[in-house]
């Protein structure tokens, strides 16, 4: 008698996950006792959230007026490879003894925390990201009790999915100076080279001796240089590649093609 085998199904691999600008998300609250963390989606320590908390609050609700919108980036003391943005409106209260709480409404804070590292990301993208909470605030939270976990998540993921972050970055220096690539994945054949792995920390830089000289080497090494320093705190690490052969395999690594 012959029996017949089912073939089981094939696991389906699982899409990794794109890079993201964003550490977590922090509600701020102004009780009748002064502002608290109400809810926080971040693996920041209690202690610390709620020092961002009384101190983002403080920065924007210290004066007679409320100030209401989008603010920041603004430092975490504690952690400064970490920054804040703070968007700040007024609800009605749900239960106060304060009377001018009652009169004006509750203050509340919402505080995306970011990478320093992505922060040229975000800053590119203030203007939606600030309209996608003014959607929620208009639609959603008009009342204290509206502004839920839920909620709070739906706004992490949208600005999630709006701010895009390069894994690298490609420069090239020649005569109208440095110069970067908008579309990394092809660049044209000319002038230095240098690839930035923003993973991994590292510069790639194509320096060949035969094609430039010393003086035009140097100043490319030097603007690089300014890069990481400007925008990485000189974090990364500069690998310096004379030997195209080598460095073609870093340009095969990324899929970065060269147009002549």
């Amino acid at each position: 008698m012959s029996t017949t085998t089912k073939a089981k199904p094939k696991s389906k691999k699982k899409k990794a996950k794109p890079a993201s600008a964003f550490h977590g998300i922090v509600l701020g609250v102004f009780e009748d006792i002064g502002p608290i963390a109400r809810y926080k989606k971040t693996r920041l320590p209690l202690d610390v959230v709620n020092l961002m908390v009384v101190h983002g609050m403080s920065a924007v609700h210290g004066g007679e007026e409320m100030l209401g919108g989008l603010f920041g980036p603004l430092p975490i003391f504690e952690n400064a490879n970490l920054r804040y943005l703070i968007y700040s409106f007024n609800v009605k209260a749900s239960n106060t003894k304060d009377s001018r709480i009652a009169e004006h409404g509750r203050v509340c804070s919402v505080f995306l925390i970011l990478k320093e590292k992505q922060e040229r990301y975000v800053l590119n993208n203030l203007l939606t990201i600030e309209k996608i909470l003014n959607d929620m605030q208009v639609k959603k939270w008009k009342k204290e009790l509206d502004i839920t976990k839920d909620s709070m998540l739906e706004i992490l993921d949208k600005v999630n999915k709006i701010v895009k972050i390069k894994i690298i970055r490609v420069f090239g220096y020649g005569d109208a100076g440095l110069i970067e690539y908008e579309d990394p994945q092809l660049i044209l054949d000319e002038g230095i080279l240098s690839i930035i792995d923003m993973k991994k920390e590292k510069i790639y830089m194509h320096l060949p001796q035969e094609k430039f000289d010393s003086k035009q080497r140097i100043k490319a090494v030097e603007k690089m240089e300014e890069v990481n320093l400007r925008e990485y705190g000189s974090r990364l690490e500069l690998v310096k590649y004379r030997d195209y052969v080598k460095f073609k395999k870093i340009l095969d690594k990324y899929a970065i093609q060269l147009v002549k």
